[in-house]
């Protein structure tokens, strides 16, 4: 999770827009973006997050095995 943020960081500054960053469980990361001159979103928060969903996130073994007994448990979608 500090990796993420750390990296999070960098293209923040590079964009020159700054999200709020949630740190939670030391694993648990919240990304808030918005544009509080318009209140709400704006271009720069959607180049900022497209940017984002690049960064290359490692997942824990536990976090991993975690996901995948809530999927089992989930009611399938009706057709």
């Amino acid at each position: 999770a500090m990796k993420f943020l750390n990296e999070v960081s960098l293209l923040a500054e590079s964009e020159g827009h700054h999200p709020d960053l949630h740190l939670t469980n030391y694993r648990s990361v919240q990304v808030d973006l918005t544009t509080h001159a318009v209140g709400g979103l704006a271009l720069p928060d959607f180049v900022l997050a497209a940017k984002i969903d690049t960064i290359k996130v490692e997942y824990s073994p536990k976090w991993l095995k975690e996901q995948e007994a809530l999927a089992d448990k989930a009611p399938s979608p009706k057709e």
